[in-house]
């Protein structure tokens, strides 16, 4: 049986979207749902749900992190925890 993600990484595959999904996958694991919003068409959901279509975005169960500054200060405070 498949665990349900607590973490959604939306990525579009520059070099800060490699990046953050090393960086989520070595810290949550399992996790974490990695998105490729690529030619998708999910571009405009993001937009309209988060208020920016830039990558990466990480959505958390208490906030949302865009940029991977925002997304390596997120996971340093969860693996100091």
């Amino acid at each position: 049986m498949r665990s349900v993600a607590r973490y959604a990484l939306f990525v579009d595959g520059g070099e800060e979207d490699v990046e953050a999904i090393r960086l989520v996958e070595r810290v949550l694991g399992g996790e974490v749902l990695i998105v490729d919003v690529g030619g998708s068409g999910l571009r405009g959901w993001m937009l309209w749900e988060y208020g920016t279509d830039r990558t990466p975005l990480l959505a958390a169960p208490h906030g949302v992190y865009y940029g991977l500054g925002a997304i390596r200060r997120l996971l340093a405070s969860l693996k100091s925890r």
